[in-house]
């Protein structure tokens, strides 16, 4: 079967092969992690390596109206209610035999879970406003925000559903625990984004700098700084081009002392910082860093390979 989460991180790997068993089967799915680590993005590749030419129907949870919970999930019969002109089907029924997606479970009302649990206990549910069930046929994945355990434990999310959809409960881990999988990520985003035939790619102290950056906002993030570079300054991109944020010279800094890096490295990440604020602007980047221009120009220089 395809790699579902292509990565060279040791433990992502174990997670992807973990999928990988799971795939075929009905079990359901518990993905949780931070925003813009991939979790719909696994979700539809896990999809169509299972279920692929069935229907992929995604619900936000956060997104569902309380006085309409019943209606949205299950669908209605014409007259079930004073809006209710025409009958509708509901997400679960739409799903069919493919997959049905929660996003934001753990955000969805009180009286929405306990519906919700009784259909995935009783694989069936029941339109509003008729009598005659009908079955839950699909593949359940809940898709959710890093610390789901903690919401658990509040009653945020009932303990109940939790389990119901927990089957396998896979943790996408942050950008940042995964660094050897940076720069593989941005170069085969910036193949994709390649405009009119014209190739984009990174120098090569562009490429120190996004791989130490923290990217917060995970794959997101750096899809989105690239694809802006990418437009603005089609080609090479260089440390300039990347706009990354002035004040994250902290998390970088931080980061670099975990990675135990020799303080030669941590030096030339900061003149490499100070040199994108400066906008690529040599003679200024000199001034905050306090060398000569020539200095800084032959650093880069004999530091281009290191």
């Amino acid at each position: 079967m395809t790699d579902l989460l292509p990565s060279r991180h040791p433990e992502v790997r174990e997670l992807s092969r973990r999928l990988a068993r799971v795939a075929p089967t009905a079990l359901a799915l518990l993905i949780e992690g931070e925003t813009g680590t991939g979790k719909s993005w696994v979700t539809a590749r896990l999809h169509r390596a299972s279920r692929g030419g069935r229907p992929l129907v995604v619900v936000d949870c956060g997104a569902l109206a309380p006085g309409l919970l019943a209606s949205e999930l299950f669908g209605h019969r014409a007259g079930a209610f004073t809006d209710a002109t025409r009958p509708r089907s509901g997400w679960l029924e739409r799903a069919a035999d493919g997959t049905l997606v929660l996003d934001r479970l753990d955000i969805l009302p009180g009286e929405g879970q306990v519906a919700l649990l009784r259909a995935l206990d009783e694989a069936r549910f029941f339109p509003v406003g008729t009598g005659q069930s009908r079955p839950l046929r699909a593949r359940v994945v809940a898709l959710v925000d890093a610390g789901v355990s903690a919401r658990v434990g509040s009653g945020e999310l009932r303990p109940d559903l939790f389990h119901r959809v927990a089957g396998l409960h896979v943790v996408m881990p942050p950008l940042h625990e995964r660094p050897l999988d940076i720069l593989p990520f941005a170069d085969a985003h910036l193949r994709r984004s390649g405009r009119h035939g014209t190739p984009v790619r990174l120098d090569q102290e562009a490429r120190e700098l996004i791989q130490a950056y923290p990217w917060p906002g995970n794959y997101r993030e750096l899809a989105t700084v690239l694809d802006r570079a990418a437009i603005l300054n089609p080609g090479t991109l260089g440390v300039a081009d990347l706009g990354l944020p002035a004040s994250a010279w902290s998390e970088v800094a931080a980061r670099a002392a975990e990675r135990s890096l020799p303080l030669a490295a941590v030096e030339r990440l900061y003149a490499l910082w100070v040199l994108a604020q400066a906008g690529g602007n040599v003679s200024r980047a000199a001034r905050v860093l306090g060398v000569s221009r020539r200095t800084l120009i032959r650093w880069r220089r004999d530091g281009a390979g290191s």
